[in-house]
């Protein structure tokens, strides 16, 4: 079981793409996980759970074509982009 302490989410574009970036972030040695994102409003609602730098994950989620879901101004100002 993992610690959610420290932890970021990482809201993406669907569940395939969940798997795909949590596989390519554990590759990398991150501790990563995927889950539904129950604060979504709108479409499918998965997300990236990653422990350590969450900036560098994002940017290796993206520069390997992992799809990030859009999230709305008030998911911004939560404090968990």
């Amino acid at each position: 079981m993992y610690s959610i302490a420290n932890a970021t989410d990482i809201p993406v574009s669907s569940l395939t793409y969940a798997i795909k970036g949590q596989k390519l972030l554990e590759r990398y040695g991150y501790v990563a996980w995927t889950g539904r994102n129950h604060d979504r409003v709108t479409g499918c609602g998965y997300k990236i759970t990653v422990r350590g730098d969450a900036q560098k994950a994002r940017q290796i989620l993206l520069e390997n074509g992992i799809k990030l879901a859009q999230t709305s101004s008030s998911q911004r100002r939560g404090g968990r982009p």
